[in-house]
């Protein structure tokens, strides 16, 4: 059943005091912060939440002409953050899938694919610590495999994608950065945060015409300007180019 108006704000206001507990250390630290910046709403969501913050950096991984690289440099105008372009090169993009041959071990195609990206950004980024936007796609309904679903259908689903993210993805993530000599956040997964965003009814986390909607109308509501908020964007491997670069490497390899 569809909460009351009175019901959103508190749901609102539980997201709010999550958010704000998960980006708190990141606010009083000190020294250079990477935000993995795709130019979306779950990534821009972040960039204006630590907009005031000194040393924050965006970083945005992509073939060039991708759609990820040109939302990215235009986010960060309209931010007025730094920003820096981390190309997807064919011959590092080998060298990655090699060197961390271990910690993609076993995952799906899909999941490799986005591993590889992550790998890429994170490596090239200039900041040793980097904080992504991980988890809000699988909380509110974000990806393609949503849309269609009925309530308990989508809330299964997203149960279960969450549940592969925070058990397995995600610490092969937390391994490549650490290979990597880095430390990387996501706010999204902290405990506080993910158990706000599922008390959100099904209903309202339903994609729908407009995906995210719950989570955009929040964004907004917190600062965030619409033109960032409404981006449509695609998934991290297909927005960046690297799922492309995959195929054809997977079958040069064949």
């Amino acid at each position: 059943m569809e909460p009351s108006r009175e019901d959103v704000p508190a749901l609102r206001d539980g997201l709010d005091f999550a958010l704000e507990r998960a980006l708190g250390p990141l606010r009083a630290s000190t020294g250079r912060l990477g935000v993995l910046f795709s130019g979306g709403v779950d990534s821009a969501l972040i960039a204006w939440e630590l907009r005031t913050r000194p040393g924050v950096l965006l970083c945005t991984l992509g073939r060039e002409g991708s759609s990820d690289l040109g939302a990215g440099r235009a986010g960060a105008e309209r931010l007025g953050l730094a920003w820096q372009a981390l190309p997807v090169d064919p011959n590092h993009l080998k060298d990655v899938t090699s060197r961390f041959e271990k910690e993609l071990a076993g995952a799906s195609a899909v999941a490799r694919a986005v591993l590889v990206s992550l790998a890429l950004a994170i490596e090239q980024a200039e900041p040793d610590r980097l904080v992504c936007g991980q988890g809000a796609d699988e909380m509110f309904l974000g990806y393609a495999h949503y849309r269609g679903l009925d309530g308990p259908e989508a809330e299964r689903r997203s149960r279960e994608d969450l549940g592969r993210l925070r058990d397995s993805d995600w610490p092969r993530t937390q391994r490549i950065a650490e290979k990597a000599g880095k430390t990387i956040f996501a706010p999204y997964l902290s405990l506080a945060f993910e158990e706000a965003a599922l008390r959100v009814p099904i209903d309202l986390r339903l994609p729908g015409d407009r995906p995210k909607r719950f989570f955009r109308e929040w964004a907004v509501a917190r600062g965030l300007p619409a033109e960032l908020a409404d981006r449509p964007k695609k998934a991290l491997q297909y927005g960046t180019g690297v799922s492309n670069l995959l195929r054809s490497q997977d079958r040069r390899e064949r």
